[in-house]
């Protein structure tokens, strides 16, 4: 049985963290701008919508705001 001499011996059965590809993590990134944008651009059209119709903007934005941006 061998002794443990430093923190670091203690610790090797912990999984270490891989370092994720910077290629991956950017694709990822690129995904999530990309959808928020999308996300913009229908609660915009959305908003456009209800005030021609003759919805105040008041409530146009509260209606969009409480489909689009509410906390999932």
């Amino acid at each position: 049985m061998s002794t443990i001499s430093n923190f670091d011996d203690a610790l090797d059965f912990m999984p270490s963290a891989k370092p994720k590809s910077p290629r991956r993590t950017l694709f990822a990134t690129l995904r999530i701008v990309v959808e928020a944008m999308r996300e913009g651009f229908r609660a915009a059209h959305q908003y456009q919508e209800l005030t021609a119709r003759g919805v105040n903007h008041a409530e146009a934005a509260n209606r969009v705001f409480g489909e689009h941006f509410t906390a999932r």
